[in-house]
């Protein structure tokens, strides 16, 4: 999948927040500066991975329910 340059720094800025917030500071630095986003960028996308993560595995579950649904014999009565 490609990305466009707006998701791609928005997924940057993202993971460098995740980075930060859960105290991988070493990483944090490192990944902003390979990155080219300034420190107070990431703080701007506050939890943002971990709500798309979220709403993924969500949706996920929704899908197998379907899916299941789908393949499940018909009893007509």
């Amino acid at each position: 999948m490609v990305l466009s340059e707006k998701q791609k720094n928005e997924l940057n800025q993202a993971i460098a927040d995740y980075l930060s917030t859960s105290g991988y500071t070493i990483s944090f630095k490192e990944f902003c500066r390979e990155a080219n986003i300034s420190n107070n960028e990431s703080a701007e996308r506050k939890d943002q991975l971990e709500k798309k993560w979220t709403s993924v595995i969500r949706l996920q579950k929704k899908v197998r329910k379907k899916s299941q649904l789908a393949n499940s014999p018909v009893i007509n009565i």
